[in-house]
């Protein structure tokens, strides 16, 4: 059920009942701690009068927005309804206006950074489990409208959650408005009417003033029909967030901090939904600070990984992608050029990179050559020396690929290998000198091959490194 009905029992006994046990679902302990984000509106109002009745520890927290002349008075009215029920209360002012205005950012989305900004620091302050938010069912309505208003899919019509990242409760949204101001009249509860929700310059106020009563002159239970549709996308969406996660898992081929290698001919056996799902996870993950990602950008790597689109693309919050073979990857920002030196034997790790060279001596007696490839080399040690080189690729270097005659540019070996330009910044050279002993993981020099006069190998093995 997503809309509480108060039929046959009393409302203040059925919303009580209804709070209790979504804090009960949500595994709160009673006695345990709870900040309660205060308004002063009848909403929150309610939420701390029916938690207050429930024996949890509460932490009132009202954050001042700065929006308007008597925002102030907003706050003493909170402070003192904390006082008088022997609650501690943090009370703080920030200008969110200002904030606004240097983010780029509308004065609702900067209102509820701050808000939540300034909920977490008094959380973990108090050392408190859960924030208790007071939206309800008619803010679910409204938020339902506005996201479809953007052009939303599933996850974003599925609303808000009633628990959210198992910090953030909402107890009333189960609740209507209605029901709520009934209690508080019941419980001779006292509110402050906020004149900003009557501003129609916000979208949200436009959405609750203008089109819902519109709406309900087509459905009178408008309200209970949105609430319905969220829960039933919310199931469906949960269940294609599981689907699309274990295709994830399958069509990935290589993943680091920076980078993401998909299997092309894989994904593009799941159905268009998957897809769309496994992109945007991809994308979110790799540039979570620019997401979310639109439906447009989503469908445009799509519609390059179906074409088995070559070239390198540039998408935009500093992510490129580009086909190479049965793959297509993504990547964030560029690498840093490397230029160090280190002995041999050694191990030498590039964090910026996420690998490590590690180099061995061994004996021509105790030399597996099957273990050799791209990422794992032999050299002749002596020729190699004491002391190399690893550093990015320079303009005009040339090698002498192993088994091949003469020198080569290495952007046209490069080129031949059909390695792509997304990844040129991950090639390393091995170096003696100026002499290339090693282009990084793709092919070693003829002029350090092992020959029989070889004495001792130096087995080089470029591996990824996480931190360990």
């Amino acid at each position: 059920m997503f809309c509480f009905c108060a039929t046959g029992m009393k409302i203040m006994e059925a919303i009580v009942a209804s709070v209790r046990q979504v804090l009960q679902d949500a595994g709160l302990e009673a006695g345990a701690g709870l900040v309660v984000a205060a308004s002063g509106g009848v909403d929150s109002t309610v939420l701390l009068d029916v938690l207050d009745g429930l024996g949890y520890q509460l932490h009132v927290a009202h954050l001042d927005h700065a929006l308007r002349p008597d925002s102030a008075d907003d706050s003493r009215f909170v402070a003192d309804e904390a006082k008088r029920r022997g609650l501690p209360c943090s009370v703080e002012r920030r200008d969110v206006g200002a904030y606004a205005r240097t983010e780029g950012l509308s004065l609702e989305e900067a209102g509820r950074r701050q808000r939540y900004i300034f909920l977490d620091q008094v959380a973990d302050r108090t050392g408190s489990q859960f924030i208790a938010l007071g939206h309800h069912a008619d803010d679910q309505a409204e938020t339902v409208i506005l996201r479809l208003l953007r052009g939303s899919g599933a996850t974003g019509l599925r609303g808000m959650e009633i628990v959210r990242e198992g910090r953030y409760l909402r107890p009333l949204l189960r609740v209507r408005r209605a029901e709520i101001e009934e209690y508080a009249r019941q419980r001779g509860l006292c509110y402050r009417e906020d004149p900003s929700n009557r501003d129609w310059r916000f979208l949200r106020n436009r959405v609750r003033g203008e089109l819902l009563p519109l709406l309900k002159s087509y459905n009178s239970n408008i309200t209970e029909v949105l609430n319905r549709t969220a829960a039933l996308l919310k199931a469906e969406d949960d269940l294609l967030a599981a689907l699309a996660q274990e295709a994830l898992d399958t069509v990935i081929c290589e993943r680091c901090n920076d980078k993401v290698a998909l299997d092309s001919n894989r994904l593009l056996t799941y159905h268009i939904a998957i897809q769309r799902r496994v992109l945007r996870a991809v994308l979110q993950g790799l540039a979570a600070a620019e997401g979310p990602f639109d439906f447009a950008r989503i469908e445009q790597v799509r519609d390059w990984i179906e074409a088995d689109d070559k070239r390198l693309r540039v998408l935009g919050a500093g992510l490129k992608g580009q086909g190479c073979g049965t793959r297509y990857i993504l990547r964030r920002g560029q690498r840093p050029p490397v230029a160090c030196c280190f002995e041999i034997p050694g191990v030498l790790v590039l964090r910026e990179h996420g690998v490590k060279i590690c180099v061995q001596i061994v004996s021509p007696e105790h030399f597996d050559k099957s273990q050799l490839g791209g990422a794992r080399v032999a050299l002749d040690a002596d020729r190699l020396g004491a002391q190399v080189q690893v550093r990015s690729l320079r303009p005009g270097d040339r090698f002498q690929p192993l088994g091949m005659e003469g020198h080569k540019k290495l952007s046209d070996f490069l080129i031949d290998a059909k390695w792509p330009k997304i990844s040129r910044d991950e090639v390393l050279v091995l170096a003696r000198g100026e002499e290339i002993a090693w282009v990084a993981p793709l092919r070693s020099s003829h002029a350090f091959r092992i020959q029989s006069t070889t004495r001792r190998i130096a087995l080089c093995t470029l591996r990824h490194w996480d931190g360990d």
